[in-house]
């Protein structure tokens, strides 16, 4: 069983819109004591995207908004030998997953915590739950 729900930049993303549906599922597994967060890595990737949506200003304030309602995950040593364990094991079959996603990863096999994504990539991680909650 899941400790809680490891929100990747798509869904941080969309969470971000307030009203969104994961917006609302953030908010339920939160009235439901369930923990829901993030990490530096991808609040890097969101604030790549910043520079690219019409109206920044507004678009920080809902970020600020959702950031009061997510925990922010800090990765440390642990995390990064689960991330030179998880890139070996990739390099070895042949598969490629982006640094950030093998970040998050090693975040959620540390914490067993549920990603939370719509990409695809995670599949060639059997032991990592994924949950796509855009669909």
């Amino acid at each position: 069983m899941t400790s809680g729900y490891l929100l990747d930049s798509n869904h941080v993303g969309h969470a971000v819109t307030p009203g969104s549906i994961a917006r609302q599922r953030i908010a339920e597994l939160r009235n439901r004591g369930i923990r829901v967060g993030t990490c530096v890595p991808v609040i890097c990737e969101i604030e790549a995207g910043v520079q690219q949506v019409n109206d920044p200003q507004t678009y920080r304030i809902n970020l600020q908004h959702l950031f009061r309602q997510v925990r922010i995950w800090p990765l440390d040593l642990m995390t990064a030998r689960a991330y030179g364990e998880i890139h070996a094991d990739l390099k070895q079959r042949g598969r490629v997953l982006s640094q950030v996603d093998m970040m998050l990863a090693a975040l959620a096999r540390q914490m067993n915590l549920t990603v939370v994504t719509s990409d695809q990539d995670f599949a060639a991680l059997s032991e990592i739950r994924v949950e796509n909650w855009l669909i």
